[in-house]
């Protein structure tokens, strides 16, 4: 007796684990479904927008760099393999060609974005080569030129009492004048007056694009192609979009 009712409980208890499982892999594959469905209509939408980019056949450097990548995560190849016995042959290739030409305007992107990066490195890496050289050419103009050690003796001799006699007056000068000599002077005053004037001329030529930016026509090209080929696939409207969208919505 207590062993049928055993064997009864390990079933009812194996039944429900059973149904836990199936209800927990069936959330699994709603869940994937619906973020497949919400990628796919993000996708729509950021196409459209980055087609903007594309303007008098010229890129818009200025609207990819501040733009967000298309997506990080490509969810229908995370989870296609919960749906290649659900769907149709066409609606599962229509959602590869439809994640494969959203890859290739991805690679587009993240390829602009990455030589303006290295456009911007490389920029200031110059900017900082010619400061250096600026620092240099300034640095030795200086040095070529010091302060006028007759001036700094004048200057100090201004502030000498008047009814100071010649020949101390004389003691006084020529003792400033050995003085002067051997430690010269540098016009620091000088010395950022000229650095910070040629400074700010480098910094305006780069600021009034001296550097020629180039973007290969290869991007463009390559971008125009996978973008019009995106518009020629009928995503929304298959029937496996469809039962996904279904399968997403279920509460169940």
């Amino acid at each position: 007796m207590w062993g049928i009712i055993s064997d009864i409980a390990l079933i009812v208890v194996g039944g429900f684990a059973l149904l836990i499982y199936r209800l927990q892999e069936r959330r699994k594959i709603s869940e994937a479904a619906s973020l497949i469905v919400m990628q796919v209509e993000e996708l729509q939408k950021r196409m459209r927008e980055i087609k903007t980019y594309i303007c008098d056949g010229q890129l818009n450097a200025t609207a990819f760099y501040e733009s967000q990548l298309l997506f990080k995560t490509d969810y229908w190849d995370k989870y296609k393999h919960y749906f290649i016995r659900k769907l149709d042959s066409f609606s599962f290739g229509t959602f590869d060609e439809f994640y494969n030409c959203a890859c290739d305007v991805l690679a587009q992107q993240e390829l602009m974005k990455n030589l303006q990066r290295n456009d911007f490195y490389l920029d200031q890496q110059t900017l900082m080569n010619m400061e250096a050289n600026l620092l240099l050419q300034t640095v030795n103009y200086i040095s070529h030129n010091p302060v006028d050690n007759d001036k700094v003796v004048d200057g100090i001799m201004s502030a000498c009492p008047v009814e100071m006699k010649p020949e101390q007056k004389n003691a006084i000068i020529n003792f400033l004048k050995q003085s002067v000599n051997a430690n010269r002077v540098n016009d620091m005053n000088a010395f950022w007056s000229i650095y910070n004037r040629d400074r700010k001329i480098v910094i305006d030529a780069f600021n009034q694009k001296a550097f020629t930016s180039y973007t290969p026509i290869q991007i463009k090209s390559s971008l125009e192609k996978a973008l019009n080929q995106f518009d020629s696939i009928p995503i929304i409207g298959c029937d496996g979009y469809k039962k996904l969208k279904k399968v997403a919505n279920r509460r169940f």
